[in-house]
């Protein structure tokens, strides 16, 4: 980062940009915010769908609920991740992973269509994982989430494909964000020995809304070192 916001780094580039806080697991929301990116830069050419986590309740949100309760929070005060199994799953922990995964990725892309139908133009790039490609017992039901995003990429692909639109999806394995940080303890499991980065990434999304990939729509391209076909 070389400035305070992605925003702000963006315009020191000499970059338009704009920038918007919405609940993208509100679809009224997130057509208003589409719209108005819209009205301010006259159309949408690319739409990446990475809003997302394998996430109960972020850290931010713990430190809303203690700030408007007075009361100090118990125990860590991180993130609090998932516990439920595809047989024992919570319903609250259900709803809230498909929303913040899968719904906010069909909203987004419901968003987007109509204007790069109109244009019969456009990229989308959505975000699934490793998780929604191999079948676990645990960390559910982020991986049912994100296998799920890989089919409506496929099937938004075939619909939108007479426009001119590529619909693809990225699937990242273990990669250090500066969310998760260090998970190098991990590169034994991983064929090239190493944990991805968030630039390993970048360069296939990039790839994805270009015309180096103007052939290419429905696919979900893993981002993991080998690691799904790691056995």
């Amino acid at each position: 980062m070389t400035a305070p916001t992605v925003e702000e780094e963006c315009r020191a580039l000499g970059v338009r940009s704009i920038g918007i806080q919405a609940d993208l697991t509100d679809r009224a929301v997130t057509e208003k915010a589409v719209a108005e990116i819209v009205d301010q830069l006259g159309g949408i050419d690319i739409a990446v769908c990475n809003a997302g986590g394998g996430t109960v309740t972020f850290a931010d949100e713990r430190e809303a609920e203690k700030t408007a309760s007075g009361k100090p929070l118990e125990g860590k005060t991180g993130d609090i991740g998932l516990t439920g199994t595809p047989a024992n799953c919570p319903q609250h922990m259900l709803l809230r992973v498909l929303d913040i995964n899968l719904m906010t990725c069909m909203y987004t892309c419901m968003a987007v269509a109509p204007y790069m139908k109109s244009q019969r133009s456009g990229k989308i790039v959505t975000s699934s994982s490793g998780a929604g490609i191999r079948a676990s017992a645990f960390y559910h039901p982020y991986g049912m989430a994100k296998a799920a995003i890989i089919h409506y990429t496929r099937s938004l692909a075939q619909e939108l494909g007479p426009y001119n639109i590529n619909v693809n999806s990225i699937a990242p394995g273990i990669i250090r964000t500066g969310r998760l940080g260090d998970r190098g303890r991990m590169a034994d499991q991983i064929p090239l020995r190493r944990e991805g980065t968030i630039e390993d990434c970048a360069k296939v999304v990039e790839f994805l809304v270009t015309d180096l990939s103007d052939y290419v729509t429905g696919k979900t391209i893993t981002i993991d070192g080998g690691f799904c076909e790691h056995r």
